[in-house]
């Protein structure tokens, strides 16, 4: 049964007299199992004695029978009859003399075993324990054995017949019948059985078999036995071993334990009406401590519900005098902690302005019910490096400085002043304060004002950002959304201001779209590679292509690579991205081969790829799974991509070119390497940047410093390409100048791979065109 539907006075009660119940039953339980053990060492004791009195009964029985044998077998009438040799005279004394031993079996034996006269031998296996009964005689003088034979047990002697001139032998059987069974039972106390040693016949009994129950199994060696109905105990009768005649004693169960039932229910009766009175007591008791303590809960019930409740009627016990005091002072302590919780919950704890939290739940309240804001938000856009050069602490009460003066700036119709962030407030104030961008920048103005801190001058940096609510934003995601993005622009701004501008999160999420597209795009194929072919000035022949990766996105359209690649480097992706290229270059660079277009292809890396210590393996394994051997590839590098990290880009650059690629700098002129750095590099080529080759033509600067960047570049041992190159007077300037290869929309556009061998043909029939001519201006 549950107790979750009792109060306390039931719980007391239960438990009181549960111990109650449980001391009674214990104590009764341990009497009772006293009592059972005493009356169960009574039978076993009366067994004992009664195991004794069977023993010298048969031992007794045994030595008066032989007495009556031996004054039978001493009769001279006896041995006259035996002498006479005639099987009618021994017949009838045999008969005569035995009935008056009391014998029920009667043999006369020969000296040498055979039977002269007989009485009562119906079994027809007497004969078979007649050798070894007349053997133990022939040793000892004389033998008894009680056996099992026919159904029933007789105890067998053996005397000797001895006259002038007769040896003979006297065998008789008395068997252990009911009757005896009876008087034995009358002598010991116990019922009597006499069975085989199988244990599956019962020879004699004291009562019926058929009320006996269950015996004992054979074999006890006679320790005492218990069943349903009796204790027993099972003695081995005569000398052989094992016996084949047990006798088992019996005590009735029902009548040794009838005295401890008699006891058990009188224990019974006294246990159930001290239960009883100790109940009434119990119940008294808990109905005068009850009332106080059911008081005493209800108070705490109340103090736990956060109601505040009066207190209780004093206690008269001492114990619940101080409970109460203690539920008092409990009551007080949980109202100010409370308080102070509420308070933390919704505040910072540095600045003690309003935190995140009262933020989200102001702005769902005005956005409910439509409220037009203001909302402001600040940012200390160099707090990271104050942090970090003057310490944490000092950055604290930077933070405490900035939070008091923004309660200084704002009026006291003010809705909202918030820390949202690690280095960022948020102020929420009414439109009748004023217009948004005079809020913006009076805030700008007076947190970026000079101060000390400590004996520490300094000047905080600050960016705010501005929204008009609902008309800028209508839910709390979109509000911290435009927020951002704004902070962003105005952290760009000159003046550290900005207000929201509609569609100004659109850039945003094209971002977020492209981002999330382009792992898609990586991991299923979703991106193109074009090629553009290289093609050299001395012999107007197709030498290597540029591969240029491409991205047609199923809903924005076409993205260009500028715009993919650097949201790669941003997002992380840019290996995953630089490894799909390198296994598109890998597999359409094999198509072109086995059609027998024998060109390299050009492959250009950004600064991360040149920090990547996985890019050679990389390579590796993309061409080398094709079959492609390194010395086919260039890599094509930016003079920014090796400033960035010039030391690891050094490194892979080295490694690339021990593999057997080519390296080139691409976009020549457009960086700010030096020419000692570009000598230090293992590059073999140099590329013009297109801005100097497009209107080659018709600009002598241009013309000036390509010339002059060729001359450099031999000068130096590298070959040199010109990209960008749009009509044939720019490929002749270009070829008489010396420069080595030539890329441009004159030659070809970027094309599929399938497009190249259809091109290179119709290339062919042009080349001639191209190729140098006699009187070149070089």
């Amino acid at each position: 049964m549950s107790l979750d539907g009792l109060g306390f006075r039931g719980r007391l009660l239960v438990a009181m007299l549960s111990l109650v119940a449980a001391t009674a039953l214990a104590l009764g339980l341990s009497f009772m199992v006293y009592l059972l053990e005493d009356e169960e060492q009574r039978a076993a004791d009366s067994l004992d004695v009664a195991a004794r009195v069977t023993t010298e009964i048969i031992a007794g029985r045994s030595e008066l029978l032989t007495g009556n044998l031996q004054v039978l077998v001493d009769d001279f009438g006896f041995r006259s009859a035996i002498a006479s040799d005639n099987q009618a005279t021994m017949a009838s004394a045999l008969d005569n003399h035995a009935g008056r031993a009391g014998a029920d079996i009667a043999i006369v034996l020969d000296s040498e075993g055979t039977a002269l006269a007989s009485i009562g031998t119906q079994e027809a296996d007497i004969q078979r324990f007649l050798p070894e009964l007349l053997a133990r005689a022939n040793d000892q003088g004389q033998a008894d054995q009680i056996l099992s034979t026919g159904n029933r047990a007789l105890q067998m002697f053996v005397v000797p017949v001895r006259g002038a001139g007769l040896r003979a032998w006297l065998v008789a059987g008395f068997a252990l019948d009911d009757d005896f069974a009876r008087r034995l039972a009358g002598l010991t106390g116990t019922e009597v059985v006499f069975r085989d040693r199988t244990g599956a016949s019962v020879l004699a009994s004291s009562r019926p078999p058929d009320s006996m129950g269950q015996l004992p199994p054979p074999g006890n060696n006679g320790q005492m036995e218990e069943t349903n109905s009796f204790f027993s105990r099972t003695l081995q009768l005569g000398s052989a071993q094992p016996s084949p005649v047990q006798a088992v004693l019996l005590i009735d169960r029902e009548q040794a334990l009838a005295n401890y039932y008699d006891r058990a229910a009188d224990l019974a009766l006294i246990l159930l009406v001290a239960v009883v009175l100790s109940g009434m007591v119990v119940l008294l008791t808990a109905r005068a401590l009850g009332r106080p303590v059911l008081d005493l809960a209800r108070f705490a019930t109340a103090i736990g519900d956060g109601r505040n409740a009066p207190e209780p009627p004093p206690p008269r016990t001492r114990e619940l005098r101080t409970l109460q005091n203690a539920l008092t002072t409990m009551q007080k302590r949980v109202g100010e902690r409370e308080e102070r919780i509420r308070f933390n919950a919704f505040h910072d704890e540095l600045t003690g302005l309003a935190n995140r939290k009262a933020l989200n739940e102001t702005l769902e309240n005005a956005l409910a019910n439509q409220q037009p804001l203001l909302l402001a938000g600040i940012t200390l856009t160099r707090f990271r490096a104050l942090n970090d050069t003057l310490g944490f602490e000092f950055g604290d009460q930077v933070l405490v400085l900035a939070a008091e003066r923004l309660r200084a700036c704002l009026p006291d119709k003010t809705r909202l002043l918030t820390r949202s962030g690690g280095n960022e407030f948020v102020v929420l104030t009414d439109p009748d304060q004023g217009p948004l961008a005079t809020l913006l920048t009076r805030l700008r103005d007076q947190l970026q004002a000079s101060t000390t801190i400590g004996e520490t001058p300094i000047n905080l940096h600050v960016a705010v950002a501005g929204l008009e609510l609902p008309r800028d934003a209508t839910t709390p995601d979109e509000i911290r959304r435009r927020l951002r993005l704004t902070l962003k622009r105005a952290e760009d701004s000159p003046q550290q201001v900005a207000a929201y501008e509609s569609g100004g999160d659109e850039s945003h999420l094209r971002e977020l779209t492209l981002t999330q597209d382009l792992r898609h795009a990586i991991a299923n194929d979703g991106l193109n590679l074009v090629y553009q072919p290289k093609i050299a000035m001395d012999s107007a022949r197709m030498v290597q292509v540029e591969a240029l990766a491409r991205w047609h996105h199923p809903e924005l359209g076409f993205v260009s690579p500028e715009e993919f690649i650097l949201l790669a480097e941003q997002t992380g992706q840019i290996r995953n991205l630089t490894r799909f290229i390198l296994t598109r270059i890998a597999r359409d660079l094999a198509v072109m081969h086995q059609e027998g277009l024998m060109i390299g292809a050009a492959i250009n890396l950004s600064a991360l790829d040149l920090s990547n210590t996985r890019l050679p393996d990389d390579i590796r394994q993309a061409f080398g799974g094709q079959g492609i051997d390194v010395h086919w590839l260039t890599f094509e590098v930016t003079e920014s991509a090796i400033m960035t990290d010039t030391e690891s880009a050094r490194h892979t650059l080295d490694q690339l070119r021990a593999m057997g690629a080519s390296l080139s700098v691409d976009d020549f002129g457009t960086g700010y390497s030096s020419l000692s750095q570009l000598r230090q590099l293992p590059v073999q080529e140099l590329k013009i940047d297109k801005s100097f080759v497009l209107r080659l033509n018709q600009e002598p600067q241009d013309q000036l410093i390509v010339r002059s960047t060729i001359d450099m570049a031999h000068g130096l041992g590298l070959t040199v390409v010109a990209e960008g190159i749009e009509n044939l007077d720019s490929w002749r300037l270009l070829q008489g100048w010396g420069c080595d290869k030539g890329q441009g929309f004159y030659m070809a556009r970027p094309m599929p791979p399938a497009d190249l061998p259809g091109w290179a043909g119709d290339f062919r029939e042009q080349a001639a065109t191209l190729r140098p001519m006699t009187g070149d201006i070089s």
